[in-house]
């Protein structure tokens, strides 16, 4: 988790669009809220990835972030839960953006029945994250956890 002075970093909203988005518009919620005074807001990289996603939703394409907060709820979920590894080589495919769908590069097809897709690369928003979320200690050795005995 990051505190918001971060975010705004890796994604380029000042703190006030920050605001805007996570608070008062309600469009991407913070993980952990603030707790008042020297307490900010903290956020994980999936909803980093998400901010960083509606950015280039607002920025490139123009689109109104407002009509489609049921849609950023729904990608918030879809990335839930996603280890971030498994999101390599990835697209995320916004079907008439109604929903989403996470897409091997390799496997997207243009055509066929589905509606109108936008696809969005995931390996540069991808790429900045893991720069900021990687453990420090760069030894390549994932920290070990007490193993829980299972009945």
């Amino acid at each position: 988790m990051i505190p918001a002075g971060q975010v705004q970093n890796l994604t380029g909203l000042t703190a006030n669009q920050l605001r805007e988005w996570s608070h008062r518009r309600g469009l991407i919620p913070p993980d952990i809220e603030a707790g008042g005074p020297g307490r900010p807001a903290l956020y994980g990289w999936q909803t980093v990835l998400l901010l960083r996603i509606a950015v280039v939703l607002r920025e490139h394409f123009k689109i109104e972030l407002q009509a489609h907060k049921d849609l950023l709820h729904a990608l918030h979920d879809l990335f839930s839960g996603v280890p971030f590894p498994t999101l390599r080589g990835c697209v995320l495919a916004l079907r008439a953006m109604k929903h989403g769908e996470l897409l091997s590069e390799g496997l997207v097809r243009v055509g066929g029945g589905d509606p109108d897709t936008l696809l969005l690369r995931l390996d540069p928003h991808l790429d900045v994250i893991e720069a900021k979320f990687a453990p420090q200690d760069q030894s390549g050795q994932l920290p070990l956890f007490r193993a829980v005995r299972i009945r």
